[in-house]
């Protein structure tokens, strides 16, 4: 690439590569992360990106982890995951009721 800004018709990038051609590229934000999951089969990189840009598709997936951690016993990382699962999806009182179900820690 040659040239590259910022295009807010599309909310994304348009460039000029050395060939003196423009390309424009934009992310569909509401496919990308289940395109990682299903196409790239990368459920990491989906749940580390859903996380980092706030995005749709990745609720099974924090749903899985919180349940997991929760299982474990492990109630602090529980708690990390559900404050920072996009869309608030596990800031629920269902999910407050299951922290107050957990016996006092030392």
């Amino acid at each position: 690439m040659f040239v590259t800004a910022a295009y807010e018709p599309t909310s994304g990038i348009i460039a000029v590569n050395r060939k003196g051609q423009v390309l424009s590229v934009s992310i569909d934000e509401e496919n990308l992360v289940s395109f990682i999951q299903n196409s790239l089969n990368n459920h990491e990189l989906a749940y580390k990106l859903a996380v980092r840009c706030n995005l749709p598709g990745a609720d099974q997936l924090f749903v899985a982890r919180f349940a997991q951690l929760f299982q474990s016993g492990n109630y602090g990382e529980a708690a990390k995951v559900a404050a920072t699962a996009p869309r608030g999806i596990l800031r629920t009182q269902q999910t407050i009721q299951q922290f107050q179900t957990v016996p006092p820690q030392p």
